[in-house]
């Protein structure tokens, strides 16, 4: 089978979330005897728009230059002819069994509109809330969760509030901010941002519901774009799989065989709760409880955040930063905890991190939100807790404390995680269901 990745970004010098599982799709199916080609968005400051091509570990990289700020800003980041005309550049180089658009970030309806029109059947994995939500994540600038799109008002306002002269309003007169906002609401300039979003919203709903098969990791992402009246009849819940560890993960042992070691793995920032977590542990540890928190993860694009909770805790001796950590790191990390933190609060869809953890045997306490409470069974592999509620997290940590066969009974109760080749064994399905093979 011939297959052409879209993805917003590629390995080496794209590494996020969606460009690793982009990669992780192209090396198993070229493992599998298959063709790969992969498109891709490299440069968006070149003033002059190009494609390059290479040979790269057994696939074809096919990656665009181009000046995304060059013309409409706002409507280049969702429907840009470019990234279509270019797109369309690769499809005349070969026939492509099938499409599979990874994110569709930055890609838009151009992507997926381009190859429907070659007759070419299109699968997308959905890997945030691009097709609703411009900042990506349902985050307002504030890093407080948005349940979602309700108005093009809203959303305009979300947008707009990112403009330094308007954030001086949010963040120096907040009472006044009501005021201030139904004031713009009736400009003329103020209404075109109105404008533009609900052409954004009908652009990208068209293309999503054009696709052919919306593949997701979590069932509460399809929920999410459902309850906003996207058409995804044609979605498929497909888990992630997780490559496991070369070897057997040895577990370090405890400096004091009571003390209870609690671990977070992630990003140091607002949106991720890593606050909560301290402030569960800090009177707990007042209260002389036997814990310790390792922290690991970067501040990147947080460091006032970062900073502000390190000087917090820079006396306290059971709370350790060990910084950040890449690839393989993980387990090393994992095999010094008891417990893993997962405190974010906003809707993660599908965090690798726990299936990392229940990898390790280990159970997580987790935001009982989003695609976090779809992994973990309350009491059965770990243990949730109410978003943003301190008390009830501190509450499931000091239950480990207290009930002795708590931990030990939840390590039991974790499920076997799902592999890569279970993941993509299943996507490949999808594939084959859409060129009409068995």
């Amino acid at each position: 089978m011939k297959v052409l990745l879209a993805v917003h970004g590629f390995p080496p010098t794209h590494f996020a979330g969606a460009e690793r599982a982009a990669e992780r799709i192209a090396l198993w199916l070229v493992a599998q005897g298959h063709q790969v080609e992969v498109f891709t968005l490299e440069n968006l400051s070149d003033p002059n728009a190009h494609l390059t091509r290479s040979e790269e570990r057994g696939f074809v990289v096919h990656r665009l230059h181009y000046d995304l700020k060059a013309g409409d800003h706002f409507q280049n980041r969702y429907d840009d002819p470019r990234v279509g005309a270019a797109f369309q550049d690769v499809l005349k180089q070969n026939r492509f069994d099938v499409v599979h658009v990874v994110s569709g970030y930055l890609l838009g309806g151009q992507v997926i509109h381009t190859a429907k029109a070659a007759g070419i059947p299109v699968a997308l994995t959905l890997t945030e809330y691009w097709f609703m939500c411009e900042r990506l994540n349902l985050l307002h600038r504030d890093n407080q969760m948005c349940v979602g799109p309700d108005s093009h008002d809203k959303c305009a306002r979300c947008v707009v509030a990112d403009l330094r002269r308007h954030q001086i309003v949010e963040d120096y007169a907040p009472r006044l901010s009501g005021l201030y906002w139904g004031v713009l609401q009736g400009m003329g300039w103020m209404q075109d941002w109105q404008t533009a979003f609900a052409r954004r919203r009908e652009t990208l709903k068209a293309a999503l519901e054009a696709v052919d098969v919306v593949i997701s990791p979590s069932r509460f992402l399809i929920e999410k774009f459902t309850e906003y009246e996207y058409d995804l009849r044609q979605a498929a819940h497909i888990p992630h799989g997780l490559k496991p560890p070369a070897a057997s993960i040895q577990r370090a042992s405890a400096s004091n065989g009571t003390r209870l070691r609690i671990g977070y793995l992630g990003q140091i920032k607002s949106h991720k709760g890593v606050d909560l977590l301290i402030d569960a542990a800090l009177p707990m540890l007042a209260d002389g409880a036997s814990i310790a928190v390792d922290l690991w993860g970067s501040s990147q694009g947080g460091e006032a955040y970062g900073e502000a909770l390190q000087a917090r805790t820079r006396d306290v001796a059971a709370i350790h930063w060990r910084g950040s950590f890449k690839g393989a790191q993980v387990w090393e990390a994992l095999s010094s905890i008891d417990v893993l933190v997962v405190p974010s609060r906003w809707y993660e869809n599908s965090p690798i991190v726990i299936l990392e953890a229940f990898t390790a045997g280990i159970p997580v306490i987790a935001t009982r939100l989003g695609g976090m409470k779809e992994k973990i069974q309350h009491e059965q592999d770990g243990l949730l807790f109410e978003k943003d509620d301190i008390v009830d997290l501190r509450r499931q940590l000091q239950r480990l404390l207290d009930e002795p066969d708590l931990l030990a009974r939840l390590r039991q109760g974790i499920p076997p995680v799902p592999t890569v080749d279970d993941e993509l064994g299943m996507i490949y399905a999808q594939y084959r269901a859409l060129v009409g093979h068995d």
